[in-house]
């Protein structure tokens, strides 16, 4: 079974025999990790029926309906502490709703061994939740998969020795320190559109967005100076 670099690279940050992989979609990340002999069991949710009935689907299609088992809820609420899940997954939907199944899943969440958060956006907000929240980001990439750019980051139950700055929140602590190249490239772009879009409005009366993007610009390139 062939996955995409992204769902690969979420893979390999899994180190438990029990996972929850939660906006399964096509519940490839599940059958891949079996396949591979990384796991032992999984529940594959969706609040979708038909994205679950995907799910099932492929599930049949490898024959791994004792080990793979769906359910059809909104974000952790279908999961119970009897199922003793290691691993929850979160991957490909925004921070902010992200944000709101971990809230509402709090005490799942917390007695996970460890959460794979891939969001798309909100990046920031997402890593300032856990900090604030009692876990401890152990993992934390950007990287490139088809001509964009994901971050997945990896946390577990603890408290960080060291705060988090406003530049890590946004960044991340492990891409600044390592002087991560992908994150070299995407700062880079993103000055480029972010000075475009401040030339074509600077003559404007949008005041508070001009501001806006001056102190972005200023943040990104301070942190761009370190990589």
């Amino acid at each position: 079974m062939e996955i995409s670099y992204r769902l690969n690279k979420i893979t390999e940050k899994v180190t438990n025999d029990n996972i929850a992989d939660i906006g399964t979609d096509h519940a490839y990340i599940p059958i891949f990790l079996y396949k591979n002999n990384k796991i032992k069991n999984a529940i594959a949710c969706d609040i979708s029926k038909g994205s679950l009935q995907k799910a099932k689907d492929n599930i049949n299609k490898y024959n791994l309906n004792d080990i793979i088992k769906t359910r059809l809820g909104n974000g952790l609420e279908k999961i119970t502490l009897e199922d003793k899940v290691d691993t929850i997954i979160i991957a490909g939907m925004g921070g902010m709703l992200m944000l709101d199944i971990l809230k509402k899943g709090s005490l799942i969440a917390s007695n996970a061994k460890e959460l794979i958060l891939q969001p798309q956006k909100d990046i920031d907000k997402v890593r300032q939740y856990l900090i604030e929240n009692n876990f401890k980001i152990i993992d934390d990439e950007i990287l490139k998969d088809d001509n964009k750019y994901y971050t997945i980051i990896k946390a577990i139950n603890g408290n960080e020795a060291i705060p988090y700055t406003k530049e890590e929140y946004i960044f991340g602590r492990f891409e600044i320190n390592n002087k991560c190249q992908i994150l070299k490239e995407y700062i880079e772009e993103q000055l480029y559109k972010m000075e475009i879009v401040l030339k074509n409005i600077k003559n404007s009366n949008a005041k508070s967005r001009i501001l806006e993007l001056e102190n972005d610009i200023e943040i990104y390139k301070e942190v761009f100076k370190c990589l």
